[in-house]
This record gives structure tokens, sequence and C-alpha cells, in this order.
């Protein structure tokens, strides 16, 4: 039995939420532990004492908290968990502070295969 990585994914939008929960139900590396509609409800999930991802992959624009506060929570409570940043942003100011807030690497939204193939390699380097 191989074991699969473990991750999470917060995403406002429905579509993203579908496409992600879809791709990786039928993905034999990852596990996908749970998906969230913002940063808050993530944070909320990640304390709740439940199994904790070794990924996080969030989008930088949600409601409630946003990708840049929710991967500054992360860091802080569990800096275990390595998050990975998803936008469709192209504002270079908005991907820097994304990038300071802690995300190891920062996706954009237009291919999902590609950025788990990159979060994979990504993990199995620096395990």
């Amino acid at each position: 039995m191989t074991i699969k990585i473990k991750i999470a994914f917060a995403d406002d939008s429905i579509l993203q939420r579908a496409l992600i929960r879809n791709i990786i139900d039928h993905n034999k590396i990852f596990h996908l532990l749970f998906v969230c509609s913002d940063g808050k409800e993530l944070v909320e999930q990640l304390e709740s004492g439940t199994e904790l991802p070794q990924a996080c992959l969030i989008d930088l624009h949600m409601p409630l908290m946003n990708g840049i506060e929710t991967a500054n929570r992360i860091r802080e409570k569990f800096p275990s968990i390595k998050v990975f940043g998803y936008t469709s942003s192209i504002k270079e100011s908005e991907i820097e502070v994304f990038h300071k807030s802690g995300v190891k690497m920062i996706f954009n939204k237009s291919n999902i295969n590609i950025t788990l193939q990159q979060i994979q390699r990504f993990l199995t380097a620096n395990s």
C-alpha cells in the first residue's frame, strides 16, 4: 500500500473546490483530508484536532480570511504544515505579500495537475 500525501484545500469558488475534489479523488498520490470555502474554515478544521495534512493549498482571495492571513495563521500554529498558494492574480504586489506570508510556492489556477505535481516534488525533496 502506497502512503498518500495528505492535503487540505481552501477556495471560495465552488467550481474550484469541485474540480480539486474530482482530480484528487482519481489521484494515487494525494489524499484530500478536507475542502474549505475560506481560510477561516480551514484554520478551524486544523484546530479541531482532526488529522492534520502535510500540505495546504489555499487561494489568495477568499472572504472572512484571505490566503495571506490564512498562511500566517497556519505557519504560527502548525509550522510542520507546508502551505502553497493558489491564485489567478497577476498583481506582483499581491504575489510578493503572499510569498512573505510563508507560502512555499505560488501556483496559477490554470492547471491543477501541474500544481499537484509541483507540490509532490517539493514535499518529496524536502521530507
